[in-house]
């Protein structure tokens, strides 16, 4: 098979990339005199995905945490858990369902190729049956009640459900308990047999190791092709917020605000993705990280303090910037907020921070894949939202003041804008 060679010398690094006979991509990144290896599997399929249409038009809708319980029960292992597989091996091991991803990772100084030989074997050979389902049905609620004590976790899925009215976002990964508990082993199995294909699958290794002897290993260990069409079916979403304000009483000594702005559409995957998600996050930076000028006014002022933060989010057909902070005079924190960013839209950045933030992104791309661990996930994320390895770079280098500003248009828009609180019982 033949492999493309994708340069990232800029960054000391080279990738791999090739498809093999299976349909499974695979991305190996050599890491010569590291001590340790890693290998990342993931797939582009996450809690959002519970209604599809097979090949054969039959129209197949799961319960709400389907991904999440799903990957549980890859982890159980057919006749032994994955986790005392790994164990055995003084390997590193774990795995995570977001919304519209799912993927394995280990790490280990030593028994690279039996470690690989477990990743492949679990992730496309699991024993689904109704009694290990039922069995697990009451871990998996531990774990969901676990995540809805914890109010930053509740206040933004309050603030999902404020911009957004039908997108699956509004749901958490791990599905509502009532989900949970109407889960059967057949729609676990429906979810694999659609989603867990060699062609959907991608691998990613790094470490140092022999690329050759690496890939027949592969090659022999991977399924035959198996590519169900799936059409996955998501929810007509407007263009603007569902609600402008939803709050929440919860066990919190002080109130927990959160205040999001939304696009009105996504932009798909690939470059157009990645462009909209440097830009919006350099544009949050500049706007009011600790290092902004407005920050440290509103700081100065005592608007906000040390737990504010902000975030930027974004897939094929979502994307939302989010501030938030815990305070006690709320609509103080809201309106400070708002000033600060009209301010900000006014004025915009001076040309040395535009810089500033452009050479601060360009380090944390650098310090991000110094690890085989961290360049294996890395190059993974990046292949399944069609990506192409170190682009970041060529996003960066293209930025300017204009573009920037450009951007804080677009994405400030009142009417696009909405609020959530987590307030004290």
């Amino acid at each position: 098979m033949n492999l493309d060679t994708i340069d990232g010398s800029a960054l000391g690094e080279t990738v791999q990339i090739g498809t093999l006979p299976s349909g499974m991509r695979i991305a190996l990144a050599p890491k010569p005199g590291f001590s340790t290896s890693a290998g990342h599997i993931g797939l582009r399929y996450g809690s959002t995905d519970t209604k599809f249409r097979l090949q054969n038009g039959q129209l197949v809708e799961v319960p709400e945490g389907s991904a999440h319980f799903l990957e549980h029960k890859l982890f159980e292992g057919r006749e032994e858990k994955v986790f005392d597989r790994f164990g055995k091996l003084g390997a590193q091991f774990n795995g995570g369902t977001g919304f519209r991803s799912t993927n394995y990772w280990f790490q280990t100084a030593n028994h690279f190729s039996e470690c690989l030989e477990v990743l492949l074997d679990f992730v496309q050979h699991p024993l689904i049956t109704e009694s290990r389902v039922e069995k697990e049905k009451g871990i998996i609620e531990q774990e969901v009640r676990m995540y809805e004590d914890d109010p930053g976790y509740r206040g933004i899925f309050l603030l999902h459900r404020a911009l957004y009215s039908n997108h699956p976002i509004r749901v958490t990964p791990g599905g509502p308990v009532s989900e949970v508990h109407r889960t059967t082993a057949d729609d676990l199995q429906a979810c694999f047999d659609a989603f867990y294909c060699p062609s959907n699958l991608v691998l990613s290794l790094s470490g140092d190791f022999d690329l050759e002897a690496v890939l027949a290993q592969v090659i022999e260990l991977v399924d035959p092709p198996r590519s169900p069409e799936v059409e996955r079916i998501y929810g007509d979403e407007g263009d603007f917020p569902a609600e402008k304000r939803l709050e929440e009483r919860f066990a919190v000594t002080r109130p927990h605000v959160w205040l999001g702005w939304r696009d009105a559409r996504g932009v798909g995957l690939g470059n157009a993705m990645l462009k909209r998600r440097v830009e919006s996050s350099l544009v949050l930076d500049l706007a009011l990280d600790h290092s902004s000028v407005h920050h440290e006014r509103l700081y100065d002022q005592g608007v906000i303090d040390d737990t504010f933060q902000l975030h930027y989010s974004c897939d094929a057909d979502w994307s939302y910037a989010v501030f938030s902070g815990q305070t006690q005079h709320p609509e103080v924190f809201l309106d400070g907020v708002r000033s600060a960013l009209a301010k900000f839209l006014e004025e915009g950045p001076a040309e040395e921070d535009v810089e500033r933030v452009r050479r601060a992104a360009w380090g944390s791309v650098v310090s991000g894949i110094q690890t085989p661990g961290a360049l294996a996930g890395t190059v993974l994320q990046s292949l399944l939202v069609e990506q192409q390895p170190f682009s970041v770079l060529q996003v960066l280098e293209g930025i300017s003041r204009e573009s920037l500003m450009e951007r804080a248009q677009q994405l400030f828009h009142d009417d696009r804008s909405a609020e959530a609180f987590i307030l004290p019982e």
